[in-house]
């Protein structure tokens, strides 16, 4: 199997004989240009490191070297969606690793010592980047907005659409465990090392995993890969030291929704109750059922959308009433802020809320009961 030497001009015709189309040349022209701008800037970030193994003397020229055959690779690189798909930027960055184990290679590097070096080199690049926007970044990968996308594109991926794409399955988290995880039974790096003759480097390849998990503030757990032999890499992922791992979280958007028709049923009830009944009586019966109503939505939140921390959904929930009953009922409705000095009529609802949410969604968050989708 060939590692080194000259790159394949036919290589791509793995992917698709008949449609030289599918190159990711070809269907994003900027490709070639934006991947060698990258090469450019980020080897300046690497030359400490590149000197070690070079030497001062021979750097320029193995670095001139390692950009024409990078250059060359990515002509071969197979469209998978471009940045529709965002598997496609780690394709893409296969192909740096691939120039530059066939410059070092013929240099003495061995498949022993590659990962080592990689792994040191690919943490020497990230680091440039400020701790709190990678750590952002990870907080993004890891919340529930994310874990839906990775869904969708499981679901995309058994489609097949094209050739040398990866193919997953979306494993949903398990509490205490990990937050969620992908399970790839086939690997586009894996099929575009193969085209290319280097597929011994694919198992170098995923131990760039743990640093670049690791630079996120992620946590990953991982038994097995393809390049390994293995039927499929099991990619887990989980928050650190976080005490709801496995647990889903709602979106903003279903935690507000949930507020406000929580807001909707309790006013619907205080106008049922003072058609019906005497003022007097009406503040209590409201004062009775708005906590029963929300812990009603705080259930449904929980074990339908995941929720969240509960101290969390208890403020959210009673912020919601409140800015609702000064915007919607003082302020447009009844042209008075008045109900606000009624304790009975407002606060104590507002305190009883608070209460019943926090109380129903502890029992909720603690127990893990319906939390897993």
């Amino acid at each position: 199997m060939r590692s080194s030497g000259s790159p394949r001009r036919g290589a791509a015709s793995a992917f698709a004989p008949n449609s030289p189309a599918e190159l990711a040349v070809d269907l994003d022209a900027r490709l070639r240009g934006r991947l060698l701008r990258q090469f450019d800037r980020g080897v300046t970030t690497l030359r400490d490191l590149l000197v070690d193994r070079f030497g001062e003397e021979g750097l320029d020229a193995a670095i001139a070297e390692t950009r024409a055959e990078y250059e060359a690779v990515i002509d071969r690189l197979p469209w998978i969606g471009g940045s529709a798909n965002p598997r496609s930027f780690s394709l893409y960055g296969s192909a740096f690793w691939l120039a530059l184990w066939r410059v070092l290679e013929p240099r003495g590097l061995t498949l022993d010592e590659a990962p080592e070096l990689f792994c040191e080199m690919f943490r020497s690049y990230w680091s440039h980047y400020p701790r709190t926007l990678r750590r952002l970044y990870g907080r993004i990968r890891m919340g529930p907005a994310n874990q839906k996308k990775v869904r969708r594109l499981a679901i995309a991926s058994e489609a097949r659409t094209h050739p040398g794409d990866y193919v997953s399955r979306f494993v949903p988290g398990e509490p205490g465990h990990f937050d969620y995880g992908i399970d790839f039974v086939e690997c586009g790096i894996i099929e575009f090392l193969r085209a290319e003759g280097a597929e011994e480097l694919a198992p170098v390849l995923c131990e760039l995993d743990w640093p670049h998990t690791e630079l996120l503030g992620i946590e990953l757990i991982r038994t097995t890969t393809l390049a390994q032999g293995g039927e499929r890499c099991d990619f887990r992922f989980r928050r650190p030291g976080a005490p709801d791992v496995g647990i889903p979280r709602a979106s903003l958007a279903a935690l507000i929704g949930h507020g406000v028709v929580g807001w909707a049923a309790c006013g619907a009830l205080m106008g049922v109750l003072l058609a019906t009944v005497s003022e007097s009586t009406a503040i209590i019966g409201h004062a009775v059922g708005a906590p029963i109503i929300f812990a009603v939505v705080t259930a449904h939140l929980f074990l339908r959308s995941g929720g969240r921390r509960p101290m969390f959904v208890a403020s959210a929930f009673t912020a919601i009433v409140i800015a609702l009953d000064v915007l919607i009922v003082a302020w447009l409705i009844q042209r008075s802020f008045a109900m606000f000095s009624s304790a009975l009529g407002t606060w104590v609802p507002f305190a009883l809320i608070f209460v019943s949410v926090f109380a129903t969604g502890s029992l909720l968050w603690r127990g893990g009961k319906g939390l897993r989708r």
